[in-house]
């Protein structure tokens, strides 16, 4: 599994979601190490969970500045969103039943890796430039 790298790239031009992205990749790549040295279940379930928490952290807030600025494509950005916590959640269900299997291991790397780096490029990204366009300052 690939650890994730930020890069200015990855900025979506928000300083409060770009460092929230920031600690999600800590996360994640935190996950990525505690699977790739085996260090058990338990470790890894505790590394995934607080990412599930994370996630809904910031997604929490995302949602909530998105909401403040009228942001219209809202709704469809709430349903990738929804998509994302309950693959999480089943991710974390079988790795509570079959444990640090292999393909359970390279499921996981590849598709939050995946998932995290085309949301932002894709997806978060738009928020960014309509939040750029209409002036709009995200505060805290």
């Amino acid at each position: 599994m690939n650890r994730l790298q930020w890069t200015d790239a990855l900025s979506v031009g928000v300083e409060q979601i770009d460092n929230q992205h920031k600690q999600w990749i800590a996360h994640f790549n935190a996950a990525v190490d505690a699977i790739a040295a085996q260090l058990g279940t338990d470790h890894i379930i505790k590394d995934l969970g607080f990412l599930v928490d994370y996630t809904s952290t910031h997604f929490a807030a995302e949602e909530g500045y998105m909401a403040a600025a009228k942001y219209p494509a809202l709704p469809e950005h709430l349903a990738k969103h929804q998509e994302l916590r309950d693959t999480l959640a089943d991710l974390v269900r079988d790795f509570e039943e079959e444990g640090a299997t292999e393909p359970l291991s390279a499921a996981v790397g590849t598709f939050l890796g995946n998932w995290l780096t085309t949301h932002i490029l894709e997806v978060d990204a738009k928020f960014g430039a309509y939040a750029k366009e209409h002036g709009i300052v995200i505060a805290d």
